[in-house]
C-alpha cells in the first residue's frame, strides 16, 4: 500500500486512472518509514465503530491483502488478525464537497496505534448518518458496470411484473434493467420506488458523434435531447465544478434505436450532439416526475465512424439475445474483426466509466449538494 499525506490528493495508483480529482483527499495512508500524528480522541470507540461500519462494504478491491506495518513482528489470531489486514477503502463525505479517501485499515490505525487523523476527517465521520440516502445508478446491461459492481451485494425483486437484480453498497445501488427507453423508464421507477434515492444517474456507454470524441473517453452531458419529441432535459452536472470542463460541455442524444454511422452522422447535425445512447432521457424524464436531481455519465465506445454490426435485431423486451448474436456472426466472417474491435472498446469504456463513477459520483465530487 502506497504513503500518501494525509489532506493531499488522493492518487492511489492502481485507481485513479491518472484523473485527479481536488475534493477527493487522503487521509490514513501510513507506513512505518513516515511519522504520523498522534493523539487521543474522547468519542474514539463510537468514531471507530461507525469507520467499521464503512469498511464492511470497502471500495477499490485489491487481489492481495495490506498487513499493518506497526503490527508485523506481533502474533495474532482470529478476528484480531483480520483487523490487522485489510485489501480495501472507505469514502467519508466531509463539508463543502470534500470527500476522504482512507484504507480500511484506518480503524485499526485509530484503535490500535493511537492515530489522530485531521480534525476536518473526524467531523466528517462524526455527521456521517446512520443510514444515508443511496445513489441510483440505472444502466442497461450489467457488461457496463461490471468492474464497479462485481463485489456488491445483491438483490433480486419484482418490480412490475419483471424481476431486476438490486446491487448495494453503503452508499449506492445500482440496477441493469435492459436496452432501450422504454426498459429505462420502468428500470429508473422500480429504483426510485424501492430506495427513494437522492441522485439519480444514467451510466453506460455511447456512440461519439463529434470527431473529437474518441473512444473510452468518459463525458458528464449538461444537456441530454430524446430524439423522439426533440424535449431537452437539463442535467445536475451544470452548475457543478465538473460543468466548467469540457467533459462536462456536451449534449447527449437519446435515439431510440441502436445508431449507425449514417444515422450518427445525422443526429450530430441535426441535434449539435456530441453523443449518442438509448436510455439517458427516459431516466431524466423519471427523475424529473419524482423531483430528483439527475445526471449522465457515459463513455464512448464507438466514434461517429465505426459502423456497429446490426445488433438491434437481436434485442427483445430489453435484452441481447447473445446465444443468436454469436450463431449470427460465426457465419459471416467479415463481422469478426468488426465485433472483436467493438468488444474490446467497450470493455475500455466500461473500465474507464466505472472509474469515474467509483471515483466521483459515489464520493459525490460531482454534484453539490447531494452529500448525506
Amino acid at each position: 500500500m502506497a504513503f500518501i499525506p494525509d489532506m493531499s490528493e488522493y492518487n492511489y495508483a492502481p485507481f485513479h486512472k491518472g484523473q485527479l480529482h481536488p475534493r477527493l483527499l487522503a487521509v490514513g495512508w501510513l507506513d512505518s518509514s513516515v511519522p504520523y500524528r498522534k493523539g487521543s480522541i474522547d468519542d474514539r470507540s463510537a468514531l471507530v465503530q461507525r469507520l467499521r461500519k464503512l469498511a464492511a462494504q470497502p471500495i477499490n478491491l485489491t487481489r492481495g491483502f495490506h498487513t499493518c506495518p506497526y503490527c508485523r513482528d506481533s502474533a495474532t489470531t482470529g478476528t484480531e488478525d483480520d483487523q490487522r489486514r485489510g485489501n480495501g477503502e472507505i469514502r467519508v463525505a466531509g463539508a463543502n464537497g470534500i470527500v476522504y479517501a482512507s484504507p480500511v485499515l484506518i480503524c485499526h490505525y485509530i484503535d490500535e496505534h493511537n492515530y489522530l487523523p485531521p480534525d476536518e476527517f473526524l467531523d466528517a465521520v462524526r455527521n456521517l448518518q446512520a443510514q444515508p440516502a443511496k445513489i441510483a445508478i440505472v444502466a442497461a446491461i450489467e457488461r457496463e458496470l461490471r468492474p464497479l459492481i462485481q463485489h456488491w451485494s445483491s438483490t433480486k425483486a419484482q418490480h412490475d411484473g419483471r424481476e431486476l437484480i438490486f446491487y448495494e453498497t453503503t452508499y449506492a445501488v445500482a440496477v441493469c434493467g435492459g436496452i432501450g427507453p422504454e426498459s429505462a423508464r420502468r428500470t429508473a421507477e422500480a429504483v426510485i420506488a424501492r430506495y427513494s434515492p437522492r441522485l439519480l444517474i444514467s451510466a453506460g456507454i455511447a456512440g461519439g458523434l463529434a470527431p473529437e470524441l474518441k473512444v473510452g473517453e468518459t463525458i458528464f452531458p449538461s444537456v441530454v435531447i430524446d430524439a423522439r419529441d426533440s424535449s431537452r432535459h437539463e442535467t445536475a452536472v451544470r452548475d457543478a465544478p465538473i460543468g466548467a470542463t469540457p467533459l462536462a460541455k456536451t449534449i447527449l442524444i437519446s435515439y431510440p434505436e441502436i445508431a449507425g454511422a449514417e444515422q450518427k452522422q445525422k443526429l450530430g447535425k441535426s441535434y449539435g450532439g456530441h453523443a449518442v445512447d438509448m436510455e439517458a432521457a427516459s431516466v431524466a424524464r423519471a427523475a424529473e416526475a419524482h423531483q430528483l436531481p439527475f445526471i449522465a455519465i457515459k463513455s464512448i465506445s464507438d466514434d461517429i465512424n465505426f459502423e456497429l454490426p446490426q445488433i438491434m435485431a437481436f434485442v427483445h423486451d430489453g435484452q441481447l439475445q447473445s446465444t443468436r448474436f454469436a450463431f449470427h456472426v460465426a457465419v459471416r466472417p467479415w463481422l469478426w474483426l468488426k465485433v472483436a474491435r467493438l468488444a474490446r472498446n467497450t470493455r475500455l469504456a466500461s473500465e474507464n466509466l466505472c472509474a469515474w463513477l467509483r471515483e466521483s459520483a459515489l464520493t459525490n465530487t460531482i454534484v453539490p449538494g447531494t452529500n448525506s
